[in-house]
Parts: structure tokens; sequence; C-alpha cells
């Protein structure tokens, strides 16, 4: 019985003395073969190589078989069902944890519990190790994972340099704002818990529009930079908000959007707010906060 092999995307077929490349609109002809090789051209850990034995035809994750009037059809589609993740375990006192690593996402699992986060990552590069009571995975492009078996919380911390000192965690960023912000933050991982210890703040020294103050006050809210917040601020209004209540003032702010240089839209986990700014002496006088 004569063969028809379609494909759904494109690739290489190689019978033993020839080869073909076909796509989407092309139909290869089949006659007195053994076998198939297959090279798709978009190679994934979804489109790895494979061969056909034409010998044994049986449908599977790769292709499908139709008989049809006096031909059969080997139909090629691409395989959604095969993901490749690398698997490592940490053992923890009268716990295990699983972690499961995938190219576009990370999965942490205990006897209880299961986390996963997508997070594209270069799945190949990266050290397991255990601290205090985390289960930590860090990469080579400066993303650190850490989850607590305890407590099964996931934290996430990304920087342009991670470094370690026994239980300390040291992180350098570079924020990218209008400030060209660098932030460098000490962390401790103790009694199943991590402490801020320390975060202090680099800044440029551009010169910026008078007008731009509202906009670099909110940006400072945003990264918590509270010290710098405070500079925009009137000796008036400075004496009356600390940096405490600034840390609360917002909420925990993800975005704003001007509506102009005085007016924000801002957008926090908490709440969302119309928020207008007064300024005296290029100082900020008054602010007031409608919720929205």
């Amino acid at each position: 019985m004569k063969i028809k092999l379609k494909s759904s995307y494109p690739c290489l077929v190689k019978t033993e003395k020839e080869s073909f490349d076909l796509d989407e609109n092309d139909v290869l002809n089949i006659e007195n073969e053994n076998r198939l090789f297959v090279y798709p051209v978009s190679y994934s850990n979804k489109n790895i190589p494979f061969y056909i034995n034409l010998k044994d035809l049986k449908n599977c994750n790769r292709y499908e078989i139709f008989d049809i009037d006096d031909f059969k059809l080997i139909l090629l589609k691409e395989n959604e069902k095969i993901v490749s993740y690398n698997k490592e375990s940490l053992n923890f006192e009268n716990d295990t944890c699983e972690i499961f690593i995938y190219p576009n996402s990370i999965k942490f699992e205990n006897k209880s519990y299961a986390v996963k986060y997508d997070c594209p990552q270069n799945y190949k590069n990266y050290k397991v190790f255990k601290l205090d009571s985390f289960a930590c995975v860090e990469f080579d492009n400066d993303n650190l994972y850490c989850f607590n078996i305890k407590n099964n919380k996931l934290t996430h911390f990304q920087g342009d340099e991670i470094e370690f000192e026994k239980n300390i965690l040291k992180l350098r960023k570079s924020l990218n704002d209008c400030e060209d912000r660098i932030r460098k933050t000490k962390y401790e991982f103790i009694n199943g818990a991590i402490n801020t210890l320390d975060a202090n703040y680099a800044h440029s020294n551009k010169n910026f529009d008078k007008n731009m103050t509202p906009y670099r006050f909110l940006e400072a809210l945003k990264v918590k930079d509270y010290s710098f917040a405070k500079v925009f601020l009137s000796e008036g209004l400075s004496k009356k908000i600390d940096e405490q209540t600034l840390s609360k003032f917002l909420g925990n702010i993800h975005s704003f959007l001007p509506l102009s240089t005085e007016d924000f839209i801002v957008l926090s986990n908490e709440s969302k707010n119309f928020v207008r700014f007064y300024l005296e002496n290029e100082k900020i006088s008054d602010i007031s906060v409608d919720n929205l």
C-alpha cells in the first residue's frame, strides 16, 4: 500500500537515500522504504528529531495514521504533550522538597504543598542548595528562588549581582528609572524567615525640570526609597510625614499613570487612587488622595 506523509510544521525528512524539505503545503509520497527520519526545523523540547518505523505504523504523540482509500496517510503533528524538565531533590528534617525546573517555569513541591511560578530561564544552568529552611535555586541570569518548606512561601530575588556570605544575601540591582537608581540590599535567612538588614540607594546627578518633582516622588515610593522621597517634601510637610508613614501612604505601588505633571492615577496592590500634588517653591506642600 502507498504511503503519503503530511506535516503540520516545517521539517526535513530523510529516507535511506534521499532527503526532502517539507512544510504545511507539501505531500511526500513514499514507496519501498522501511523507515523515515524527521528533523523539525524549529527545534525545541517539544519538537525533537525522531524516526518512523514504516513496517509497524502505530499512532503516537508525534504522528497519526489514517487509512484513506488506497493509501495510508501519516500526519505529523507538533508535540504539545512532551515537556522536558530537570528534577532535583533536597532533604530537610521531617520533609523533602522536590524541585522541577522547566524551560518556562519552576515548581517546588513538599509533602503537603506545591507551588509553580512562570519564569523563562536557561534551565540548563543553575544551582540548587539549602539555606536554613529554604530550598533555593539560583540561575545564571541572577534570578534566585527560595521556597520556605515551613510556611510554603516562595520568594523571588532578581538583581545584577547576587552574592551569599553564609546566611546573608547581598543583592545589587539597577532599577532603570529616571534617577538611574542602584539599590543594594542585604537579607538574612534565619529561623524560617527572611529579614531585610539594610537597603541603600545610589542616584545619578541629572538635572531635572522642576515639574518632575511629583513624578520623582512617586517613583521613589514605588521602589521604597523613602529617605529620597522626603527630599521632595516642603519643610512643613516633611515634619508631619516620616519614612514609616511614607511606606504605608499609597500602599505597595506597582505602577502610576501621569495625567499631568501634578495629577496621577496610582495603582497599588491594595487600591487605585487619583493623586493630586500641590507645589510651593518646587517642593510638595500638600497631597490629596481620592480612592477610585
